[in-house]
């Protein structure tokens, strides 16, 4: 837990200005539920740009050795905080891995990705719609989001959350070849029907 504590402590914030709250509990309700050791459950206030805050602060990896981890949806631990956004469960499996981490080689990001596109097209989000396409240009990096139709609008509420994940993807790789990133969020509309524009 120690390890978990001080990984958390060294993650860059997406909004400086935008304050999470997180704790662990053993003890976890929500409709995505599944079976972990621990979970780490982190919620905020109702305000605005919480939600892709923490999908970008808890994308970044722990790198804790023998460690997995998921995302959650819709968590409910009342000695935390009620207001739950998403949550991590994470623990070590109880069956023998197959592979083990000794056999990878890490590559430099150089070798594996040719821009800061790449690694954003692969960033996971929930039910697999990834809900974002980026849109460049001269002096800036466009980031619109996918309006969600019914049904699945009336129970799906992370998007923000899945825009954090893959603005963490960005991020670490455009530090790599640029600058430091800096994100501001835009609501203002899209070219592009069934989009708004999120940030840039």
């Amino acid at each position: 837990m120690k390890g978990i504590l001080n990984a958390i402590d060294g993650f860059i914030s997406l909004y400086p200005a935008v304050t999470l709250d997180w704790g662990f509990t053993e003890r976890m309700k929500g409709p995505f539920k599944v079976d972990a050791l621990h979970y780490l459950i982190n919620s905020g206030q109702g305000k605005k740009g919480e939600a892709e805050s923490a999908g970008f602060l808890f994308q970044q990896p722990m790198h804790l050795n023998g460690i997995g981890s998921v995302w959650l949806g819709g968590p409910k631990d009342v000695e935390i905080n009620p207001a739950g956004i998403v949550a991590t469960a994470f623990g070590e499996p109880k069956e023998v891995i197959r592979r083990q981490r000794s056999e990878f080689r890490r590559k430099p990001i150089a070798k594996i990705i040719n821009s800061p596109d790449d690694p954003s097209h692969l960033a996971p989000s929930g039910l697999n719609p990834q809900p974002w396409y980026w849109e460049k240009t001269d002096d800036r990096l466009l980031l619109p989001k996918r309006l969600l139709k019914l049904p699945i609008s009336l129970f799906y509420k992370l998007t923000e959350v899945d825009l954090g994940i893959a603005l963490c993807h960005y991020a670490l790789a455009y530090s790599h070849f640029y600058n430091p990133f800096i994100f501001k969020r835009h609501g203002a509309k899209s070219s592009n029907k069934g989009f708004q524009l999120f940030g840039r």
